[in-house]
Formats: structure tokens, sequence, C-alpha cells
């Protein structure tokens, strides 16, 4: 695939680095999509959600693997209910606001 381009050297060494995660995990940048991806054995993992290659992307490798899914979802499920509250919160308060008026 002409488009990716495999790092294997970089500043941090996050191309090695990724290997004590996954002895398969390989480190690409695609050309066509401006971003870095981790491939393991020929097929995507995951796209890199960072412009630059620094210790995010090992924090990223690590905590989107699939041993780590249910704190991952519950983390975001955790979010979610946090930011229902505070959006049912606002709209109680607009309301308020507006039959005070």
């Amino acid at each position: 695939m002409a488009y990716l381009e495999k790092i294997e050297n970089d500043l941090f060494d996050i191309a090695d680095r990724l290997k004590e995660i996954d002895d398969r995990y390989v480190l690409y940048f695609n050309k066509t999509l401006w971003r870095f991806e981790i491939h393991a054995n020929g097929v995507l993992q995951l796209a890199v959600p960072f412009d630059r290659l620094d210790a995010r992307t090992l924090f990223y490798a690590r905590e989107t693997r699939l041993e780590n899914m249910r704190k991952l979802v519950e983390r975001m499920d955790k979010e979610n209910d946090r930011l229902d509250k505070i959006k049912r919160q606002k709209i109680i308060d607009d309301c308020l606001a507006k039959a005070e008026v």
C-alpha cells in the first residue's frame, strides 16, 4: 500500500515501544488521511488521534486494547451520565428562568 509509510525510527522510539504492548504492532503514517496508524498482521488496529508521536500514543494504544475495554466503557458511561446530568440541569434552569419572566 503506497499510501502507508512504515515508521521504524522516531524521536521518542514510539514504534519500538509499541512492541512492548503487542509485538505484532507496526506503526505507519497514512499519507492519504494524514494520520498515524497502528496495524497488526496487516490489519488496521487503531488510528492515532494525535498529530505527533509521543507518550499519549502509547497510553492510547494500551487503553484501547480489548482487555481494557470494560474499564473504558465504564469510564465512557460515567462521563456520558455526567454530561446528561449537566444538560438536564441546564434545561431545568432555562425553563425556570423563562417562567420567572
